[in-house]
Formats: C-alpha cells, sequence, structure tokens
C-alpha cells in the first residue's frame, strides 16, 4: 500500500484535484445560492436572516479585485488545500503512519461532493475549515493536555459559530469524549472557560444583529433544521443514501461500524475521532426522523470520520485494503463523470428521459447569464421575482444593472425583506415581474396584478436550453410601478 499511499502521490492527487475545481469554477454559471451569498458580500453586515456572516467575508476578500465566478468561489478551493494538510497532520499525530494519512487525504478529495462540488462556496465552506482547526487542536490539548490549547480552540470554534450556527455541535463531540473516557477533571480547568468566553466574544455580532432583528436569524434556522411535527421514517434512509452517495457508496456503513467500535474501544485516538465524527452524524441522523437533512450538512463530520474508515480498512487484511483503493477510484470515476457533464452535458439524459433531463441537478449552474442579458436587452430596470435565489443570479449575471427584490408573500422570506423594496420600484421606469414556469404549463403560478399597477399583456418567454431539452422556463411579466 506504501506504493499507491504516500506523501508523493498525495500531494499530485490534491494538485490535480484543485486544479479540476479551477476549471469547473470557471466556466459554470454560480449555483442560486452562491449569488445570493455574492449579494451579502455587497451588503456585509454583522450577521444575515439566513445564515451567520463569514461566507459573505470570504466571498468578499477574493473578490475584491474581481466578481468572475471563479473570483467568488476561490476560497472555497483554498480552503480545501488547507484541509488536506490538516488531515495529514491529524492523521499522521495520532496514528504516524503515512499510509493512513494519506489514504485520509485521498479519501476526503475523491468523495463525490469533494472533488466535483466543493468549488462551490456556502456556509459549510467556514465552516468546515474552521471546526477542523478546533478539532485538530483539541486533539493537541488531548495529546499533551496543555490548557493552553482551549484558547486556540477557543477561537476557532468562534470563528466557526460565525460561520454556521450548527458547528456548535463540536460542544457534542467534545462532551461525548470527556464522557466515554471519564476525563470529568477537564471541567474544573480555568482555561476551558476562558476558550468558551473566546468563542462567545467571537460570536457576539451574530447575537447582537439578532437582537437588533427580532432573533429571525435563529427563529429561521431552529425551524428549518428540525423541521414539521410528526415523524417519517423514510427521511431517515434518504439520510443514509445521501451519505452514501457523497462520502462512499461502499465504505460509508462500514465506517460507521468501525465508529461505534471505536467509541467503546477506550482507546484515546480512537474516541476521539469516533466522538466528533458521530455526534454530527448522529445528530442529523435524529433530525431526519422530522425532516431530511441536506445531504451537505454532515460533511465537518468527515474530517475524522475519513481518518477513521482510512484506519479501519488499510490496516486490515488484502480484501479491505482493494475494497478501499476500488472505492476511491470509483469515488473519482463518478466525480469525473458529473464534472464533465456539468461542463459539457455529456450524458444524454434527454434520450433516456425528459423528465429526468430536466429534473437533473446540475441544470442549476445553468441559463441565468441567458435570463439577465434578455432583460438588459428589453431595458429592463429593475425586477421582483418570488425567489431570493433567483433574484440574486439576476443581480449578479447584470452586473448590479438591474436594481431586484423577492417578494416573500410569493415565497418563503430572505435577507431582501430585511433590506426592504427599493425605492426605484415606485419609479416609472420599466421593471419585470420574473419567475419560472413550466413549457408545458404556461399558466402563470404568481398574479402580477396583485402586486404592480400596471402589468402588460404581452407573453415574454426566457428558455433555458440543454441537452436540446427546455430545462428551464422563465416567463417575464414587464411592469410599472
Amino acid at each position: 500500500m506504501e506504493k499507491i499511499f504516500n506523501l508523493r502521490n498525495t500531494v499530485i492527487f490534491v494538485a490535480v484535484s484543485a486544479i479540476w475545481k479551477i476549471f469547473l469554477s470557471s466556466i459554470l454559471c454560480l449555483h442560486p445560492d452562491e449569488a445570493y451569498y455574492w449579494l451579502w458580500s455587497k451588503h456585509l453586515a454583522l450577521s444575515y436572516y439566513d445564515h451567520a456572516p463569514m461566507v459573505s467575508y470570504f466571498i468578499k476578500i477574493t473578490t475584491l479585485f474581481s466578481d468572475s465566478e471563479l473570483a467568488v468561489r476561490f476560497s472555497a478551493i483554498i480552503t480545501i488545500i488547507i484541509l488536506s494538510v490538516l488531515i495529514w497532520k491529524l492523521a499522521m499525530s495520532l496514528f504516524e503512519n503515512e499510509i493512513i494519512a494519506a489514504g485520509s487525504v485521498m479519501l476526503v478529495h475523491s468523495m463525490p461532493i469533494v472533488f466535483s462540488a466543493s468549488f462551490i462556496i456556502t456556509p459549510d465552506t467556514p465552516s468546515f475549515l474552521f471546526l477542523s482547526f478546533a478539532t485538530f487542536y483539541f486533539w493537541k490539548f488531548i495529546q499533551k493536555e496543555n490548557g493552553n490549547y482551549w484558547y486556540l480552540i477557543g477561537i476557532f470554534f468562534g470563528l466557526a459559530l460565525l460561520s454556521k450556527y450548527t458547528a456548535v455541535l463540536l460542544m457534542l463531540g467534545v462532551g461525548i469524549y470527556v464522557l466515554m473516557l471519564k476525563k470529568y477533571y477537564w471541567l474544573k480547568q480555568y482555561r476551558l472557560y476562558i476558550g468558551l468566553l473566546i468563542s462567545f466574544v467571537c460570536f457576539l455580532p451574530v447575537i447582537y444583529w439578532n437582537y437588533e432583528n427580532s432573533w429571525v436569524s435563529f427563529a429561521y434556522q431552529l425551524g428549518h433544521g428540525l423541521g414539521r411535527k410528526g415523524y417519517r421514517i423514510n427521511y431517515v434512509f434518504d439520510y443514509i443514501g445521501s451519505q452514501m452517495l457523497i462520502f462512499s457508496a461502499i465504505l460509508f456503513l462500514p465506517t460507521m461500524y468501525a465508529a461505534f467500535r471505536y467509541l467503546f474501544s477506550k482507546n484515546s485516538q480512537k474516541v476521539f475521532l469516533a466522538s466528533i465524527s458521530l455526534a454530527t452524524i448522529l445528530f442529523y441522523l435524529f433530525t431526519s426522523l422530522k425532516k431530511s437533512p441536506e445531504a451537505n450538512w454532515p460533511i465537518p463530520a468527515y474530517f475524522t470520520f475519513a481518518v477513521i474508515s482510512a484506519k479501519y480498512f488499510l490496516e486490515s487484511g488484502q480484501i479491505k485494503k482493494r475494497i478501499f483503493v476500488f472505492s476511491i477510484i470509483f469515488n473519482v470515476v463518478l466525480s469525473v463523470i458529473a464534472g464533465l457533464h456539468a461542463a459539457f452535458s455529456i450524458v444524454p439524459l434527454d434520450k433516456i428521459s425528459k423528465n429526468i433531463a430536466v429534473a437533473e441537478a446540475t441544470n442549476w449552474f445553468y441559463g441565468y447569464n441567458t435570463l439577465a442579458d434578455k432583460l438588459l436587452s428589453e431595458n429592463v430596470k429593475y425586477v421582483l421575482t418570488p425567489s431570493h435565489q433567483l433574484s440574486a443570479e439576476i443581480a449578479y449575471y447584470s452586473k448590479n444593472k438591474i436594481i431586484t427584490h423577492a417578494d416573500s408573500q410569493s415565497s418563503k422570506k430572505s435577507q431582501y425583506d430585511l433590506w426592504g423594496k427599493p425605492s426605484v420600484f415606485d419609479s416609472k421606469m420599466p421593471g419585470a415581474f420574473v419567475y419560472e414556469t413550466s413549457e408545458n404549463n404556461k399558466t402563470a403560478p404568481y398574479d402580477a396584478t396583485l402586486l404592480f399597477k400596471n402589468v402588460s399583456n404581452e407573453d415574454d418567454f426566457c428558455d433555458i436550453i440543454r441537452h436540446r431539452t427546455v430545462v428551464r422556463q422563465f416567463k417575464i411579466d414587464k411592469v410599472l410601478n
């Protein structure tokens, strides 16, 4: 295995993966979420309706000199490179085994959601980065029991909370470790509480912003994450299936088995890895009883979960080692096909099923520049849509030449509600109400006359064509005040 899993091959693997992400970042339209976060970076604040603010700061830094798609996404690419170094250092510190360290890094990079999707900038990007630093220094504290590490843990934990509220799950992982190995005396160390105070100070801007805005962000996230009343067991299977898809269809369940074995092993290294991993994975498994979590939510757990997988498979017999190697190869092939399809539409889905061609996920990276160009060509000065993401895409691809707003009466609330309606909407300049409709059903799902005094009777559509198929269609209602 040392001929495959070594430092040289790991560096090559990470470099090739980074080049692949740069390529995809440069040619694909921004995902609707990315456009929304880019818009945040143009309105910097202490926090936002949907999330903590760190993602907007990352985008602001990388777009100081350019607003290209690559610039918007560049911090995501840098983050995964930094994480590769951290994973290597953590695995070496834990087991002093280059094969396990290399296997851990390669496994993370081969994961479909990392190899072909980690270029997408979301709140998970800074959250994953800072949580990984906090986790790394928590291990350093365990290893040396030097209380000064609590200060570093506190800083990175606070920055992780500034990135995404669910970073708080790290505390659950630490608590599980303390419980499993009976490290109760840690709770008497004053440096631990200073570290927690540092985290609180880092997070204070978000608390203050929520106080100023009636706690809307905290309330939104509680409802968004925990879902509806009642329980549905099918969401649990959806969640497990999604994790098998993004981690490894072959390795996920055996690695879960290994993690539970490690949790009760009484071995410090193994309990550490299992505690941090299972705290997040099992939390979302529990919440999936009420709502299907998005596939990317447990990603921070994979910083340690990948190390568990590499150790479990690469320190076993030849069959398990071959399964591990095959899984990485399978992940890479699957990821490359997905990436090439996103870029060049190489899979003829329209010949298989038009419905599949319309519904497939990579369509999210297409069409918004076409829509913005059409609106600009028709001299539209402002746009209202029922979607904060669609409004953000139009703002981005019109280079902010079109003023946008989102109508929360037609869909869910967003940061647009806090920004308020722009004054241009009360002017007599030409505007448009834009919404997605269906090529087969042209019945308007929204009534523009309820929102505007003057609405054109002309039918105006913008078709987004891919796979020789209309995958998305936008209705444009011309309006005045």
